[in-house]
């Protein structure tokens, strides 16, 4: 009885464990929320348009998260963020992408260029 009773106990105090794991405030996640969305903005996402477009949704996300946390609903707030950090580090890419195209660009013409100035 007194093992049944003890499992019982552990088994209680794991699951509220548990439960305040999941509710803590996810500080840490908004910061690497925060911090992609700066990293997107660093690279120029704003200035094209597929990543202006997921930078957008990743700072709505962000809002909807810190209202989450103020009405203490972790766990959305916490959906909220991992959303935020994906269109972030999506708005990253894109922007990555474009700068990268479009130096990949400028170097084919340099050397359409230099092929069109060198006698044949």
């Amino acid at each position: 009885m007194t093992r049944v009773i003890s499992r019982l106990l552990l088994t209680a105090v794991g699951a509220s464990f548990i439960a305040c794991a999941r509710n803590d405030i996810p500080v840490k996640a908004y910061a690497d929320s925060e911090a992609s969305a700066k990293a997107a903005e660093t690279a120029n996402a704003a200035n094209v348009p597929r990543a202006a477009l997921h930078l957008q949704l990743a700072r709505e996300q962000l809002a909807k998260a810190q209202v989450y946390m103020k009405e203490n609903e972790n766990d959305l707030a916490a959906r909220s963020l991992r959303r935020a950090k994906a269109d972030a580090d999506l708005a990253l890419a894109l922007a990555e992408s474009d700068k990268a195209t479009k130096e990949a660009d400028i170097a084919q013409k340099k050397v359409t260029d230099l092929k069109q100035m060198s006698p044949n």
